[in-house]
């Protein structure tokens, strides 16, 4: 399972200033073609490859940014070997292709042509709006006190194990997302949770949330007795 984060973040001060610092340096490399320093950092923090810079104005991920600088083929190849999205598209809606493109990038554009590995369930534009009336629903009031743009799930075509974390300030916590079958299972959690958090199946006809049952403790062996 390759798991991923989307930061759907658009306010940059709601960071602590050492994160925002880090991640900062992170944007920097790609934005500077610094290839070496970004696999480094990847190194450090591999669920970093699809970010942004904190605040998300541009929405340019270090895909975006290989495109546009005309990376090597190598490094492209590396990037999305660490799990980089061909799909992801940056605010205002060009692919990392769009953007090769654009700059006349051809030994990237058939790299960068996105690649569906997983289906999902028909017709794909119900089931993303049932997701994101889910995540709507379950945040309460956490996305009209701080913005957040709300994640796609063109992602989980990418792969055939793709698994998603979508922080939510305010949650404390937030939504962890994957594809199956026949739907996308979701699990949102919270630090302050007693439990594992909630589980909810979403398909193309809705959402609805998983009940568990819960597995009762082990009995306790019965007191053992010297011999006499």
């Amino acid at each position: 399972m390759i798991s991923m984060q989307w930061d759907g973040l658009t306010d940059r001060e709601r960071f602590n200033e050492r994160y925002r610092e880090e991640r900062d340096r992170f944007s920097d490399t790609a934005r500077d073609a610094d290839w070496n320093g970004l696999f480094e950092e990847l190194e450090r923090n591999p669920h970093w490859a699809n970010l942004p810079r904190p605040g998300n104005r541009s929405g340019f991920a270090p895909l975006h940014q290989a495109a546009w600088h005309g990376a090597d083929f190598a490094v492209v190849s590396r990037l999305l070997a660490h799990g980089a999205w061909r799909t992801q598209r940056t605010r205002d809606g060009r692919r990392a292709v769009d953007i090769a493109r654009e700059q006349g990038r051809t030994h990237l554009l058939e790299l960068l042509e996105p690649v569906v590995v997983r289906r999902f369930p028909s017709p794909p534009e119900m089931l993303e709006y049932h997701f994101h009336s889910l995540l709507r629903e379950k945040t309460g009031h956490c996305f009209e006190e701080t913005e957040h743009l709300l994640p796609p799930l063109a992602p989980l075509m990418e792969g055939p194990a793709v698994e998603i974390v979508f922080p939510v300030v305010g949650m404390m916590g937030g939504f962890t997302y994957r594809l199956e079958k026949d739907c996308v299972k979701v699990h949102a959690h919270s630090r302050m949770d007693s439990d594992d958090g909630d589980y909810y199946r979403v398909t193309p006809e809705g959402w609805s949330k998983v009940e568990r049952s819960r597995i009762p403790p082990p009995p306790q062996p019965a007191p053992q007795h010297p011999a006499s």
